[in-house]
Protein backbone atom coordinates (compact mmCIF):
# COMPACT_ATOMS: atom_id res chain seq x y z
CA UNK A 1 0.00 0.00 0.00
CA UNK A 2 2.27 3.27 0.96
CA UNK A 3 5.47 2.96 1.30
CA UNK A 4 7.73 2.45 3.99
CA UNK A 5 9.66 6.07 4.31
CA UNK A 6 6.59 7.43 3.88
CA UNK A 7 5.86 9.84 6.54
CA UNK A 8 2.52 10.70 8.53
CA UNK A 9 1.15 14.59 7.84
CA UNK A 10 1.76 16.48 10.57
CA UNK A 11 -0.91 17.06 12.83
CA UNK A 12 -2.42 19.91 13.21
CA UNK A 13 -1.82 22.54 15.94
CA UNK A 14 -3.61 21.87 19.28
CA UNK A 15 -6.16 24.84 20.25
CA UNK A 16 -5.25 25.71 23.68
CA UNK A 17 -8.43 26.09 25.68
CA UNK A 18 -8.90 29.16 28.29
CA UNK A 19 -8.90 27.91 31.73
CA UNK A 20 -10.59 29.46 34.19
CA UNK A 21 -7.96 29.43 37.58
CA UNK A 22 -9.92 29.62 40.66
CA UNK A 23 -7.33 29.93 43.25
CA UNK A 24 -7.43 34.26 43.03
CA UNK A 25 -11.30 33.59 43.40
CA UNK A 26 -11.03 31.48 46.17
CA UNK A 27 -8.55 33.87 47.96
CA UNK A 28 -10.93 36.88 47.76
CA UNK A 29 -13.61 34.87 49.28
CA UNK A 30 -11.81 33.94 51.80
CA UNK A 31 -10.02 37.80 52.65
CA UNK A 32 -14.03 38.88 52.22
CA UNK A 33 -14.34 36.11 54.77
CA UNK A 34 -12.04 37.29 57.49
CA UNK A 35 -13.21 40.98 57.08
CA UNK A 36 -16.85 39.90 57.84
CA UNK A 37 -15.58 38.22 60.56
CA UNK A 38 -13.35 41.20 62.32
CA UNK A 39 -15.88 43.97 61.45
CA UNK A 40 -18.72 42.08 63.17
CA UNK A 41 -19.73 42.65 66.26
CA UNK A 42 -19.72 39.29 68.21
CA UNK A 43 -21.87 39.94 71.93
CA UNK A 44 -24.59 38.15 72.99
CA UNK A 45 -27.74 40.34 72.89
CA UNK A 46 -29.87 40.53 76.55
CA UNK A 47 -33.44 40.44 76.44
CA UNK A 48 -35.39 43.34 77.72
CA UNK A 49 -38.27 42.26 79.40
CA UNK A 50 -41.48 44.75 78.53
CA UNK A 51 -44.32 44.74 80.80
CA UNK A 52 -48.07 45.13 79.64
CA UNK A 53 -49.15 47.77 77.04
CA UNK A 54 -51.17 50.03 78.68
CA UNK A 55 -54.53 50.42 77.00
CA UNK A 56 -56.31 53.65 76.49
CA UNK A 57 -58.79 54.92 78.40
CA UNK A 58 -58.01 52.72 81.62
CA UNK A 59 -57.21 54.63 84.77
CA UNK A 60 -54.35 53.02 87.27
CA UNK A 61 -56.10 51.92 90.42
CA UNK A 62 -56.34 54.47 93.12
CA UNK A 63 -53.30 54.85 95.88
CA UNK A 64 -52.80 56.01 98.84
CA UNK A 65 -50.80 59.02 98.59
CA UNK A 66 -50.11 60.22 95.50
CA UNK A 67 -47.36 59.29 93.32
CA UNK A 68 -44.11 61.31 92.45
CA UNK A 69 -44.36 62.63 89.25
CA UNK A 70 -42.51 60.93 86.11
CA UNK A 71 -38.77 62.18 85.82
CA UNK A 72 -37.80 62.79 81.99
CA UNK A 73 -35.05 60.97 81.00
CA UNK A 74 -33.23 61.90 77.56
CA UNK A 75 -31.29 59.95 75.81
CA UNK A 76 -27.95 61.89 74.12
CA UNK A 77 -25.12 60.52 72.55
CA UNK A 78 -23.15 58.24 75.30
CA UNK A 79 -24.92 60.48 77.72
CA UNK A 80 -28.25 61.49 79.69
CA UNK A 81 -30.25 64.71 80.34
CA UNK A 82 -32.25 63.55 83.47
CA UNK A 83 -34.48 66.45 84.78
CA UNK A 84 -32.39 68.28 83.12
CA UNK A 85 -28.86 67.70 84.40
CA UNK A 86 -26.57 66.06 81.97
CA UNK A 87 -25.37 62.73 83.61
CA UNK A 88 -22.57 60.38 81.50
CA UNK A 89 -23.50 56.72 81.13
CA UNK A 90 -20.56 55.47 83.73
CA UNK A 91 -22.96 57.65 86.25
CA UNK A 92 -26.33 56.75 84.88
CA UNK A 93 -26.68 53.62 87.95
CA UNK A 94 -25.73 56.26 90.60
CA UNK A 95 -28.09 59.12 89.53
CA UNK A 96 -30.96 56.18 89.23
CA UNK A 97 -30.05 54.65 92.76
CA UNK A 98 -30.52 58.86 93.99
CA UNK A 99 -33.74 59.42 91.94
CA UNK A 100 -35.16 55.98 93.89
CA UNK A 101 -34.19 56.90 96.93
CA UNK A 102 -35.88 60.07 96.71
CA UNK A 103 -39.43 58.28 95.94
CA UNK A 104 -39.45 58.71 92.20
CA UNK A 105 -40.79 55.28 90.64
CA UNK A 106 -41.55 56.33 87.04
CA UNK A 107 -39.57 57.92 84.11
CA UNK A 108 -40.12 58.88 80.90
CA UNK A 109 -37.50 58.20 78.37
CA UNK A 110 -37.07 59.92 75.00
CA UNK A 111 -34.19 59.57 72.80
CA UNK A 112 -32.30 61.93 70.39
CA UNK A 113 -30.66 61.77 66.85
CA UNK A 114 -27.74 61.30 68.15
CA UNK A 115 -28.31 58.41 70.23
CA UNK A 116 -27.77 55.20 69.23
CA UNK A 117 -29.49 51.83 70.21
CA UNK A 118 -27.02 50.50 72.62
CA UNK A 119 -27.43 53.93 74.67
CA UNK A 120 -31.11 53.17 74.81
CA UNK A 121 -30.27 49.30 76.15
CA UNK A 122 -27.72 51.10 78.35
CA UNK A 123 -30.41 53.30 80.11
CA UNK A 124 -33.30 50.70 79.83
CA UNK A 125 -30.90 47.65 81.59
CA UNK A 126 -29.95 50.52 84.40
CA UNK A 127 -33.82 51.40 84.80
CA UNK A 128 -34.15 47.96 85.23
CA UNK A 129 -31.75 47.42 87.53
CA UNK A 130 -32.72 49.97 89.85
CA UNK A 131 -36.04 48.27 89.36
CA UNK A 132 -38.00 51.03 88.75
CA UNK A 133 -41.95 50.68 88.62
CA UNK A 134 -42.72 52.32 85.47
CA UNK A 135 -40.43 53.04 82.55
CA UNK A 136 -42.17 55.01 79.68
CA UNK A 137 -39.80 54.85 75.91
CA UNK A 138 -41.50 57.70 73.60
CA UNK A 139 -40.68 57.48 69.81
CA UNK A 140 -39.67 60.34 68.33
CA UNK A 141 -41.00 60.64 64.59
CA UNK A 142 -38.35 62.30 62.56
CA UNK A 143 -40.90 63.02 59.66
CA UNK A 144 -44.60 63.12 57.94
CA UNK A 145 -45.83 60.31 56.64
Amino acid sequence: MGSAGQSLPPRPPRRRRASFVLTSLIDVIFLLVIFFMVTSQITPFSLIPLGAVASEGTAPPPAEQPPAPPVSVRILAGAVSIGGRRVTMDELGEAFDALKSSGVDALVVSSTAAATVQDLVTVLEAARATAFADVTVINRRTGAS
